[in-house]
């Protein structure tokens, strides 16, 4: 099988997990940019953890190979700012919006228009403006465990077991049952 044909694959799995698990809806996505709807929060959270526990493993047993980005600050803060505020006024991230606008939705398709329109306009300007910016504040390649001087597990399992603590206490509850007796009988 080509690597095209198993990240198309991958991506159509992935899609169709977005979509079926309702992550998709960027109704839930405004919620949980309004602190309202904490199911894509939580969810978003799970993988995050389970990846980086899953990584970690992976490093532990010599079998992962990490090629990190620099970190360069700036632009880290600028793209996250620019990704958060189009998360916001459309409901859709790369990921969503694709998923949503390949079952159909209009608002979607929008939405990845202008996010090719803007992944264009970061390729123009990029000589320009984005290529000194990240001279300004490069820090290379690094990790916490490296700048920290400790090793990853420092790091991994405080992170998971905080993770996992706060993904407890912030679980759905069911409500109570409304006792019969007390409630209010109609005519």
């Amino acid at each position: 099988m080509t690597s095209g044909l198993t990240g198309f694959l991958i991506g159509t799995a992935f899609g169709a997990s977005l979509l079926l698990s309702g992550l998709a809806d960027p109704d839930k996505i405004l919620g949980a940019l309004r602190l309202k709807d904490f199911h894509a929060i939580r969810t978003i959270a799970v993988f995050v953890l389970v990846s980086m526990v899953g990584v970690w493993v992976l490093d532990l047993a010599g079998l992962a190979n990490f090629s990190i980005k620099p970190a360069t600050i700036w632009t880290v803060l600028a793209g996250g700012a620019l990704l958060g505020v189009g998360f916001g006024m459309s409901g859709y991230c790369p990921g969503t919006g694709l998923a949503c606008a390949a079952a159909g939705r209009i608002d979607a398709l929008v939405s990845v228009v202008g996010m090719f329109a803007g992944a264009l306009a970061f390729i123009l300007v990029h000589p320009y403006v984005v290529g000194p910016l990240e001279a300004t504040a490069d820090f290379g390649k690094t990790t916490l465990p490296e700048i920290t001087t400790s090793s990853s597990t420092l790091w991994v399992v405080p992170i998971a077991a905080i993770g996992a603590v706060v993904l407890w206490m912030t679980r759905p509850r069911k409500g109570k049952p409304i006792d019969q007796a007390s409630s209010p009988r109609e005519p």
